[in-house]
C-alpha cells in the first residue's frame, strides 16, 4: 500500500517528523513502513502509521475525554492552533490539527498561514538553508524588530540557526503564491 500524501507536510520522512520503520500501527494494527515520530496532543500511541493520521482514525482513537463525560471527548491533534488567522477555514485548521503529521520543535509548533489557507511544512532550516527564501528572512527580521531588537542583533541570530541545533528556524512555503515563510524557536 502507498504511503498517504499530506498537502501541508509533503514530505514527513525528510523533515524528522516520520521514520522509515517496519512496525505495527498501535491504532489500526496493520503492519507499516513508516512510523510517525512527531508529537500527539493526547493518549500516546506505542505506535501510529501515517493513514491513520490522515483518514482521522488517530485522532478520533487517541483523543481524550474530560473524566466522567465520555460523551465529551476531545479529538487528538498533531500540531496546535494557534494565531491561525481570520481568513484560514476552520476545515484547514481541522485538516492541519488533525489529518496532517506535526512537527517537533523547541518549545511548541506554530504552523504558518498565508493567501487565507495553511502553508506547507518543508522541514527544520538553518542560516544556509533559508538563504534560498529571502521572504523568510525578511519575516523572521520582522518578527526580531517587533521584540525590540536591533539589527545586528537580528543578523547575529539568524546567521547562528542551525538546521540540527538550536536556535532553528521552521520552513514553510505558501501553497498558492509560493512565498517562502518561517518561524524560530530556542530551547
Amino acid at each position: 500500500m502507498t504511503e498517504p500524501i499530506f498537502r501541508y507536510h509533503p514530505d514527513p520522512v525528510a523533515t524528522g517528523s516520520a521514520s522509515r520503520a517496519e512496525h505495527d500501527c498501535g491504532v489500526c494494527g496493520m503492519r507499516r513502513q513508516i512510523r510517525y515520530i512527531g508529537p500527539v496532543y493526547g493518549r500516546q500511541p506505542d505506535s501510529l502509521c501515517l493513514h491513520c493520521i490522515q483518514s482521522g482514525e488517530a485522532s478520533s482513537t487517541l483523543g481524550v475525554s474530560v473524566e466522567g463525560d465520555e460523551e465529551s471527548g476531545m479529538l487528538a491533534m498533531f500540531s496546535d492552533a494557534v494565531d491561525v488567522p481570520d481568513d484560514v477555514p476552520m476545515s484547514v485548521v481541522d485538516e492541519i490539527t488533525r489529518h496532517t503529521p506535526g512537527f517537533t520543535a523547541w518549545q511548541q509548533d506554530s504552523w504558518l498561514y498565508h493567501c487565507g489557507d495553511g502553508a506547507a511544512y518543508l522541514g527544520p532550516a538553518g542560516y544556509r538553508e533559508l538563504q534560498a527564501f529571502p521572504e523568510a528572512l525578511a519575516m523572521l527580521r520582522e518578527d526580531h524588530q517587533r521584540y525590540g531588537w536591533t539589527q545586528p542583533e537580528s543578523e547575529d541570530f539568524l546567521r547562528s540557526l542551525d538546521r540540527e541545533g538550536e536556535p532553528t528556524a521552521y520552513l514553510f512555503r505558501c501553497l498558492h503564491c509560493g512565498m517562502g515563510l518561517a518561524s524560530w524557536d530556542i530551547g
